[in-house]
């Protein structure tokens, strides 16, 4: 026929209808997808995993060498300064690693409003905390080591793990937790066997971690991060709206009221029961909290790829298929630690420390825990902070009201029943925020969906 061409296939040219290319197309996104998923996970997984175990060794030490009371010292400190480090950062490292993650020439700028806010959060909420310690309802014998954890906290106001964060270095963050944790671990055990005492070692040890650790980033940011181009970076007005005390202070309340929701038992405990209370359920706790920080590896290095993803229509769907089967995983995962319970706590502390019933209480939340960590991620990643705020508020709320109620009258355990109930208010309360947000979808409103870029 004039005027048309004939194409003879090459013999050795593979005839592919157009369905299978487009699902052997797809399949290779995602397997690179997976791949530099498994890669980040990996990279900060190393590190994290150093320092969980440091931070493992440590709690078996001092309750083999010094007893379940003086590790519930160590625990009620810890949780305290926690929530003064909470306090000091009011969500800034989740607010910083967004736009960072964004745009990454930006940093320089986005660095000083960080340091900024966070300046003046620490020195309201370190003076705060050391009121706490000093005055508050905290056991006498634990009041001076209380604040020094507390005091420990103001460098953490110069932190930059954040920046590491939205930066996407997840090795050199990893590198850090690891060697925050080894130097603290291995600083208090030295200083244990040394002087024979536990707590102003372990004290001590801490806060020289918190300051190697912020000189190891700031080393980083000045002399491997900043790019040399960084001096074009935008105005300062362009991030007045994102640093506002009004968009902030939403965030930082979640942060604080999910902290209060996972640990603020450990306070209580300390405040209506006994030091030796507060280890019984630290005991069974941090076994829980080992997997956790395990799980959040993934959960941390899908936040600066989530916030840059742009709604797309299946979406929500992959995302049930994953709570689906993290739910799975967590119940079998639960029903391990459950028959094993007293074998795990013999391994880890020398004795079972009282908490054996508590831990198989405790890990029935573990499945719930899985699914709300990727909806809490996946909601902060596209800028839903209030409805983050909402329900965690809820939520914790509900927990303190309960460990009002039930511990002065079953001690641990009543923290331990606590936790499972509001778990499960937490997850109901979650899943019925993504029913009617419009959450990983194309048409979503929220600010952090429509900055993303393409």
């Amino acid at each position: 026929m004039p005027g048309v061409v004939w194409r003879i296939p090459s013999p050795i040219e593979p005839r592919i209808p157009l369905a299978k290319r487009i699902v052997a197309d797809n399949f290779s996104g995602l397997k690179s997808h997976m791949k530099k998923l498994i890669g980040s996970v990996l990279r900060l997984g190393t590190g994290e995993a150093v320092s969980r175990l440091a931070s493992f060794g440590l709690y078996a030490y001092i309750s083999r060498a010094f007893g379940v009371e003086l590790l519930g010292i160590v625990a009620l400190s810890q949780t305290i300064a926690l929530y003064v480090t909470f306090g000091t950062d009011q969500g800034l490292r989740m607010i910083g690693a967004r736009l960072v993650a964004r745009d990454a020439s930006s940093a320089p700028e986005i660095v000083r409003h960080v340091l900024r806010k966070r300046l003046i959060s620490c020195a309201l909420c370190v003076a705060l905390g050391s009121t706490y310690a000093l005055w508050g309802p905290v056991p006498a014998n634990a009041r001076l080591y209380v604040l020094g954890f507390v005091l420990a906290v103001l460098p953490y106001a110069f932190s930059l793990d954040w920046l590491a964060w939205g930066l996407d270095h997840l090795g050199w963050l990893g590198m850090w937790r690891a060697c925050v944790g080894v130097v603290f671990v291995a600083g208090a055990i030295a200083a244990m066997r040394i002087s024979g005492s536990a707590l102003m070692p372990t004290t001590v040890a801490n806060g020289a971690s918190v300051v190697s650790g912020v000189l190891l980033l700031w080393g980083l940011w000045r002399f491997r991060w900043r790019s040399p181009h960084s001096a074009s970076i935008p105005s300062s007005s362009q991030f007045e709206e994102e640093f506002r005390w009004g968009a902030v202070l939403p965030l930082g309340m979640a942060t604080i009221l999910n902290l209060m929701f996972n640990n603020f038992d450990t306070v209580m405990l300390g405040a209506l029961a006994s030091a030796k209370e507060v280890g019984r359920y630290n005991a069974g706790y941090k076994v829980l909290y080992m997997i956790f920080g395990i799980y959040y590896l993934l959960t941390q290095s899908l936040y600066p790829k989530l916030s840059r993803l742009k709604g797309r229509g299946q979406a929500r769907q992959m995302l049930s298929f994953a709570l689906l089967c993290l739910f799975i995983l967590g119940g079998c995962l639960a029903l391990i630690i459950g028959v094993w319970a007293a074998p795990i706590l013999h391994i880890i502390y020398g004795s079972d420390l009282g908490a054996i019933h508590l831990l198989r209480v405790l890990v029935v939340a573990l499945p719930m825990e899985l699914c709300i960590a990727l909806m809490g991620t996946v909601l902060v990643s596209r800028g839903f902070d209030k409805v983050v705020l909402a329900c965690t508020g809820s939520a914790a709320a509900f927990n303190v009201t309960l460990n009002w109620f039930l511990i002065p009258r079953l001690q641990a355990d009543g923290a331990a029943w606590s936790t499972v109930a509001s778990y499960l208010l937490l997850l109901v309360l979650v899943l019925s925020a993504f029913a009617v947000k419009p959450v990983l979808r194309e048409e979503s409103t929220s600010p952090a969906v429509s900055a993303c870029p393409a």
